[in-house]
């Protein structure tokens, strides 16, 4: 019987099922399936074929005639709500609820964009594409990501750049990018985006150890500011992460895949009563070498 925790939706699943039930008992029918469940045949015609959803209150039924332990009935039920839900950030919630009943990796969705940043690798593999003139070995693409990532989780990254459309055919066997900037605005409150910065600051963590002080730039300073300045503060740093994007884009010889983590956050809270900037002591930038 088919697995239900390999489907991301669960109209799909349950016609495999009704299929596959079909060859072990030939009297099953949509309409032993109606008297089974109190669904109209007719309807269960239409949510197979995905052009109605089943009523909530029937998933339970279901989950029995599907003999689904607690862990894939739970799943289930998740499912049904994701594939009803038009809400992105309940969508999003939702996704990662499925992700972490599957205890599965990323994996390309029906909704590619929300998994685009659910890992780092499509986006540094996307941009190693656009160095890389023999794009058609992905499982040798896979290797020279640093660190390397496993040949699955390569392909996968590939599918979901693939249904977005950020690379193309290039008529040799292998892929050119689309895009060369793609940014998801200032203010982003996906979780997967979040994620995606959860990430590659680990990476920047790793990076002390794995690469040479000559191949990186790690630095932190600590300062004071007044909180009504923090709007022209993210500014700049919005200025100068564009700033840096249009320098990179004009390099003709670009060779290898970066990340640029800039994090700004609070050390305190806010002081009611602050001193004056004169009888303040100066912040000091500190560099990791």
């Amino acid at each position: 019987m088919p697995e239900v925790l390999d489907y991301l939706e669960y109209r799909e699943f349950l016609k495999d099922w009704f299929t596959e039930s079909k060859k072990d008992n030939p009297f099953t029918s949509y309409r032993y399936l109606g008297q089974k469940t109190g669904v109209d045949p007719a309807w269960l015609v239409r949510v197979f074929q995905k052009e109605g959803h089943l009523n909530e209150g029937t998933l339970p039924v279901f989950i029995r005639l599907c003999g689904l332990d607690d862990r894939r009935a739970e799943y289930f039920k998740t499912l049904y709500r994701f594939n009803k839900t038009k809400a992105k950030q309940t969508l999003s919630e939702l996704y990662y609820k499925l992700l972490e009943l599957r205890s599965l990796e990323t994996r390309v969705l029906s909704k590619p964009e929300l998994a685009y940043f659910g890992s780092w690798a499509c986006a540094a593999l996307r941009a190693l594409i656009g160095i890389t003139k023999d794009t058609s070995n992905v499982n040798q693409l896979a290797e020279h990501l640093n660190p390397p990532i496993s040949h699955d989780d390569a392909r996968n990254a590939l599918g979901i750049l693939k249904q977005l459309g950020l690379v193309v055919p290039d008529g040799n066997g292998g892929w050119n990018i689309t895009d060369q900037i793609l940014s998801t605005g200032g203010e982003v409150k996906s979780r997967a985006v979040r994620d995606f910065h959860r990430h590659t600051m680990e990476l920047a963590q790793e990076s002390l150890d794995r690469h040479k002080p000559e191949e990186r730039d790690i630095s932190s300073v600590v300062f004071t500011a007044d909180e009504s300045d923090l709007p022209e503060i993210k500014h700049r740093i919005e200025e100068f992460r564009r700033g840096l994007l249009q320098f990179t884009r004009k390099s003709e010889r670009a060779d290898r895949v970066y990340a640029l983590n800039i994090a700004m956050f609070p050390l305190s809270d806010k002081v009611d009563d602050p001193a004056t900037a004169a009888d303040s002591a100066p912040a000091t930038p500190k560099k990791e070498g």
